[in-house]
């Protein structure tokens, strides 16, 4: 009896290493073109960063926001000075005293947008929270984003919020003053 090679892989066929060759060319210039490539991406304007730039500082986004719970714009309320090094998110009260404005940094074209409404967790607590993230594609700027929340009714004394995993702060009574969260790290 002859013993037959009946594996695929085992024979030589004609023109294969080349089709393989193609494909992964292929792929490749793919990939490059996806990625953006390296070199001037075909007469663009654009000069690379220089990796001696500081961050740039946020400032007021200019737009003024609604003080309606769910109103939200990428940038710092207006009259809100930029925050100290290391804020990951903030919160402060407004001038109505059932709502809060809550301040959270990442993509500005996938902001961190609170949840409209704080859920009560004491007699002067309230935990913030957020929506899923959505599974779209996010540019890799750090922003301020700032969310209006509506507050239930936990008096007017002193208010624990808890800013989702970014951790807590405490709005005095009386006080329309920001107060951040610092990472630690």
């Amino acid at each position: 009896m002859v013993a037959r090679d009946t594996h695929l892989a085992a024979r030589a066929v004609p023109g294969v290493p080349l089709l393989r060759a193609s494909a992964a060319a292929g792929l490749l210039a793919l990939l490059v073109a996806c990625s953006g490539g390296s070199g001037d991406g075909g007469g663009g304007t654009a000069s690379p960063a220089s990796p001696t730039e500081e961050p740039a500082t946020p400032t007021a986004s200019g737009s003024p926001l609604a003080l309606t719970a769910g109103s939200s714009v990428v940038g710092l309320p207006e009259g809100v000075a930029a925050p100290p090094t290391g804020a990951v998110a903030g919160a402060s009260r407004t001038s109505d005293p059932s709502l809060i404005y809550v301040i959270t940094f990442g993509s500005s074209t996938c902001p961190m947008v609170a949840d409209p409404e704080a859920l009560a967790t004491g007699a002067t607590a309230v935990e913030i929270t957020f929506p899923e993230p959505t599974a779209g594609a996010c540019t890799a700027d750090y922003v301020p984003a700032t969310s209006v929340v509506a507050l239930p009714d936990v008096g007017s004394g002193d208010l624990q919020v808890l800013l989702g995993p970014a951790g807590d702060v405490t709005l005095p009574a009386g006080s329309d003053a920001p107060e951040w969260v610092i990472d630690q790290g």
